[in-house]
């Protein structure tokens, strides 16, 4: 098969030759995810400072970017080409308009009372309009690289991940949906919103969609890497550690515990309201695990005191992705401790909250206090492009094209070449620096490793 007169998005995205692949995923989590915009603000900063480009914006930078339920709204903007800087400031209008008016949960319909959702969607799907028009999912002028929505059909059962991969066997039938109405579909929180319905087409294309967080992808992590890798999604990216980059943004965790007697006594009423919180909760710790089981993280965290922080764990017997995950955990003591924030223990409780839209401004500050400690820019220094402005990376085992030379050493020979410039090299045991002058090895076993200049002239000398 041929692909004849291809967009630039579509080349970038089944592009064989692409040596790096980059995914950014953002979590579900309501009014909470004022906090992911602190993080993306810290990481545009520093992508920006490695490119040398402060005009490089995160969709120029990550390949894929896929958000469940607010993050969906985030990650739609993102992808079509909007900064940190512009989501923050519509997220934050937004936010307080669609939260702004709880309606009571019941409403009499001649002789008996229904339930319906808490909040009108009008306020939701009017701020969605204002910021995506009636851009399509298929649109691949505005939508600038790979975006996937996630969100659950609920009359199926079934999670939908609605992409912008023009060889994915239902591209044609998807790609004329907007983005207003995938978003509202992902974001149709239960007890909150009511559901959208969208016509799919097919045999059964009355389809009635609720919000993706009502799945094991709330957090979309490991979603993202099916979405990635596996064949049927059309993009069959390699996962390799050297190659490839995971980049998860959560929107706060809570520790929060009930009495034993308390949930013993709890009402049915009480438990149908408790329920999509204990689900999200154990799909997000499950994709967090089997991500850090996948993966080297400078950022992994301790999941149970059985399993710990999996560091040492191989799935495959090695480590086939880099992983970054930075969320904040919404508690008393580490906001106080880790970002000097204080709160009481009421107020810590509001914070929890999905839907508490008068949060939003101190929910984006903890998110911008939590950035500053958590994302480096080191975290980053596998993702810099060579030759732009910074160090010439080199990974070990890369056969670079220079003119090495041969050296002996206490005598085993060598291979090697005087830099013009200053680099690094990525190594097993870590990442290695040097500066202009230093020596690039090739080492008995084909490994690359750096010399300073002056212990490699008081140690080798050339052969012919």
């Amino acid at each position: 098969m041929t692909h004849n007169n291809i967009s630039a998005l579509e080349r970038r995205l089944y592009d064989k030759s692409t040596k790096v692949r980059r995914i950014l995923t953002l979590d579900g989590g309501g009014i909470r995810g004022a906090l992911t915009l602190g993080f993306l603000e810290k990481i545009e900063r520093i992508i920006q400072a490695q490119t040398g480009n402060k005009q490089t914006r995160l969709c120029d930078y990550f390949d894929l970017i896929v958000g469940t339920s607010t993050g969906s709204i985030i990650a739609s903007a993102l992808a079509t080409g909007m900064t940190s800087r512009e989501i923050k400031a519509k997220y934050l209008e937004l936010g307080g308009k669609i939260f702004s008016e709880k309606r009571k949960p019941w409403v009499r319909s001649k002789f008996r009372y229904l339930l319906r959702a808490e909040y009108k969607h009008r306020e939701l799907e009017k701020g969605l309009l204002d910021t995506f028009g009636h851009t399509t999912i298929g649109d691949t002028e505005k939508i600038k690289t790979g975006l996937c929505i996630i969100t659950k059909r609920a009359d199926t059962f079934s999670t939908w991940t609605f992409n912008n991969f023009p060889r994915y066997k239902y591209y044609n039938q998807n790609k004329n949906f907007k983005l207003v109405e995938l978003i509202r579909a992902s974001s149709a929180a239960p007890s909150f919103f009511e559901a959208k319905r969208l016509d799919v087409g097919g045999s059964n294309p009355d389809a009635a969609f609720i919000d993706g967080g009502v799945s094991m992808a709330n957090n979309p992590s490991l979603q993202a890497l099916m979405l990635a890798s596996l064949k049927g999604y059309s993009l069959e990216w390699s996962l390799k550690d050297d190659n490839f980059l995971l980049v998860s943004v959560g929107t706060g965790v809570g520790t929060k515990t009930i009495p034993a007697k308390e949930i013993q006594h709890k009402r049915i009423a009480s438990w149908g309201k408790l329920m999509p919180e204990l689900f999200m909760e154990d799909a997000n710790y499950f994709n967090q695990a089997l991500v850090q089981w996948l993966s080297d993280s400078d950022t992994a965290i301790r999941i149970d005191r059985v399993i710990e922080d999996l560091r040492e764990d191989r799935f495959f017997g090695f480590k086939p992705l880099n992983y970054l995950r930075y969320n904040v955990l919404i508690d008393k003591d580490y906001l106080s401790t880790e970002l000097d924030m204080n709160f009481t223990d009421g107020e810590v409780s509001n914070l929890r909250e999905m839907d508490k839209g008068e949060n939003r401004f101190i929910l984006a500050e903890i998110g911008e206090k939590a950035a500053e400690k958590q994302v480096k820019a080191h975290h980053f220094i596998f993702e810099a492009a060579k030759n732009q402005g910074g160090r010439r990376v080199f990974e070990t085992y890369e056969k670079p094209d220079l003119p090495f030379k041969k050296a002996v050493k206490k005598p085993l020979p060598v291979q090697c070449h005087q830099m013009e410039e200053p680099f690094m090299v990525k190594t097993l045991e870590g990442i290695h620096t040097a500066e202009k002058g230093d020596y690039l090895i090739i080492g008995t076993q084909g490994e690359l490793y750096p010399i300073k200049k002056e212990i490699f002239e008081k140690t080798y000398n050339f052969v012919d």
